[in-house]
């Protein structure tokens, strides 16, 4: 069953950051396309999660045997990150979640306010958090070594590529507002502070 799991994270995991990281590289593009780029991002996974799956045996092959504390904690690292995914997904709406936002900035008034409430006034990106969570949880159910690596290039990804990029189309939408929350709220870590 765990199996199932890792390899279901392996051959999924590449649509995300693909998807992000092309709609904000080019998003002048894919707005004309419009709702057509859910479309061509599939195309464009698809070759590569079959890829992924036929190679399931290379990527099983490692295991760690993490025991029982690591299994729990992977559950509850799970649970919680579900949970962090849900409330910025309540907060900021369904559509802005899927990036609809992003492809049709003016369709709503919601796209029109920034949320910094909630989850986001700890972090800028507490989705990308909630996601990397999930991979690193993930890791400690299975045990399997591909899935902690790929956690580890998530992170990284999400730090370095993903949020980056994001910032800047939000800077481009909410302008100075934005550039204050930034300021103020970290980008991915939560600070630290003294009592």
């Amino acid at each position: 069953m765990f199996n199932e799991l890792a390899i279901m994270m392996i051959m999924m995991w590449p649509a995300v950051p693909m998807f992000l990281i092309e709609l904000h590289i080019a998003i002048s593009f894919w707005r004309r396309i419009g709702l057509w780029t859910y479309l061509v991002i599939i195309a464009e996974w698809l070759p590569i999660g079959v890829t992924l799956l036929l190679l399931q045996g290379i990527f099983l092959s490692r295991e760690i045997t993490l025991g029982l504390p690591f299994l729990i904690l992977g559950i509850v690292i799970i649970v919680m990150a579900l949970v962090l995914h849900g409330w910025t997904a309540k907060l900021i709406g369904l559509k802005a979640t899927i990036g609809y936002s992003e492809l049709k900035p003016n369709t709503e008034a919601q796209n029109h306010a920034l949320v910094t409430t909630g989850p986001f006034s700890i972090v800028r990106h507490p989705s990308y958090w909630a996601h990397a969570a999930i991979m690193l949880g993930i890791f400690f159910v299975t045990g399997v070594v591909a899935t902690g690596i790929i956690a580890l290039i998530d992170l990284a990804i999400n730090y370095f590529v993903t949020t980056t990029l994001e910032d800047h189309e939000l800077v481009d939408r909410f302008g100075d507002q934005y550039r204050q929350y930034q300021k103020s709220v970290p980008k991915f870590f939560p600070k630290v502070t003294k009592r």
